[in-house]
């Protein structure tokens, strides 16, 4: 009997395929693809950057450059004293006093690069001999002293905008940047400077802050006397963040910025070109639950109680986005790093492999460290990061020797994967989310 006879008609069949699109148009996982989005657009024009620093450049000269711009790298992220985070968590429940908070952010990490990157200079001579040597003295304080804070902020905006709901605009960001910095390689190897790797990369840096400075400037909500006055944050809000989240991520950011110090001085500058161009695209892939994971802090700060809800879904999604990267990267090592030169392709196939398939287990272990930000769980925050990198620094150390450059990929892959087997066996024990602070309080 049909409809029009009596019977109502059966709801429409959803395919499962139709449910799977529609997963991914919530805003938390809409920005944390637009996020992803923008890694991806970076990694691949960064790809391009290698190769044709690769080509312009012989391998020392490309060995030294990336391991200027990861120590610039580490400076700069480790100077922003992880505000980025503390904006994420505190812009979308500041209303109106979103402004000031940015401001202030602002102010104190560009003060903190400005000394970190003239401290590091000066120093060079101790602790990155090779880059004095190379440079010279005076070239290292002039370039880190300016293009470290510039670098912070550049680093500070990437979590501003998704804090303000405008993920959207990272993408665009990005690749205006990596098409600038590509132009400016092209420009600075016509003129034959052995330092214009690194100077191209920061002039496009320094266009790029400059801009989407402006439209900040724009976009930050104004206080208004008839806006509904939220709880304020305050400096104590954001101390107590800051602090075992900050201790953590210095300790992250030393095996994944400061790791090409340590190969350099171990293994000479050729296996620092490898290492470095290597890296970059092993990246990429961890840059996928991290764009994820900010787009979580951005969207469930305000409702914490919709955490691991989130955390589960954000976790299906990485690995639905990750697993046929890493298996595609790990089949076509080879001829991609052939793009770059014999020297990377027979030297790095088997690290790229090593580095691609640590990014599944890193999935589980950056998750729980970005729901651990929504609830200021300062064990977590500290723990983990500090526990995988000891591991991966101290078994490159000792794994270098014997097995060269792939040591760091073997440290890596061991290092992620006993940290993740950790985190599963800790929660199918207790079934529970990891307990927030006692004294944490919520916004």
């Amino acid at each position: 009997m049909s409809a029009s006879q009596g019977h109502p008609a059966s709801p429409p069949s959803r395919s499962p395929r139709s449910g799977f699109l529609r997963s991914w148009r919530t805003p938390q996982h809409r920005d944390g693809l637009a996020l992803v989005l923008s890694s991806g657009l970076t990694s691949g024009f960064g790809l391009l950057f290698w190769i044709l620093a690769a080509r312009l450049y012989d391998p020392a000269t490309v060995g030294v450059n990336s391991t200027v711009l990861s120590a610039l790298s580490l400076l700069g992220a480790a100077a922003q004293l992880n505000l980025g985070n503390a904006l994420l968590r505190f812009v979308p429940v500041a209303g109106g006093r979103a402004r000031r908070l940015v401001a202030a952010c602002y102010a104190v990490a560009v003060a903190a690069a400005a000394t970190a990157g003239a401290v590091f200079a000066l120093g060079a001579a101790w602790w990155a001999p090779g880059l004095h040597a190379w440079f010279g003295g005076s070239a290292l304080l002039a370039f880190f002293a300016v293009s470290t804070p510039i670098w912070t902020m550049f680093v500070l905006q990437d979590y501003v905008l998704p804090a303000l709901k405008r993920a959207a605009v990272v993408p665009v960001e990005n690749l205006v940047f990596s098409v600038l910095k590509i132009l400016f390689l092209a420009g600075a190897a016509a003129l034959g400077t052995t330092s214009g790797i690194a100077v191209s990369w920061m002039v496009a840096t320094a266009v790029i802050v400059l801009i989407v400075t402006i439209y900040l400037a724009r976009v930050l909500p104004h206080r208004r006397p008839a806006d509904p006055d939220p709880r304020p944050v305050t400096v104590p809000d954001v101390a107590s963040f800051v602090r075992a989240d900050y201790a953590g991520t210095v300790f992250l950011l030393a095996a994944v910025f400061g790791l090409p110090l340590l190969v350099l001085a171990r293994l000479g500058p050729e296996a620092a070109a490898v290492y470095g161009v290597v890296w970059q695209i092993a990246y990429a892939l961890y840059l996928v639950v991290n764009g994820m994971g900010q787009s979580l802090v951005a969207h469930v700060a305000a409702e914490p109680d919709k955490l691991e809800a989130a955390r589960r879904s954000m976790i299906s999604k990485a690995m639905v986005l990750l697993v046929p990267a890493v298996l595609g990267i790990a089949v076509l090592a080879y001829p991609l790093l052939s793009l770059f030169g014999p020297l990377y392709a027979d030297e790095g196939t088997l690290l790229l492999v090593l580095l691609a398939l640590s990014a599944i287990p890193n999935v589980i272990t950056w998750s729980t460290v970005w729901a651990a930000r929504v609830r200021r769980n300062g064990r977590v925050l500290f723990g983990l990061p500090a526990s995988i990198t000891t591991a991966v620094i101290a078994g490159s150390w000792f794994l270098m020797p014997v097995l060269c450059v792939v040591g760091t990929g073997v440290s890596w892959l061991g290092a992620q994967s006993v940290a993740a087997a950790g985190v599963l066996l800790v929660r199918a024990r207790r079934r529970l989310p990891f307990p927030a602070e006692p004294a944490a309080q919520k916004p």
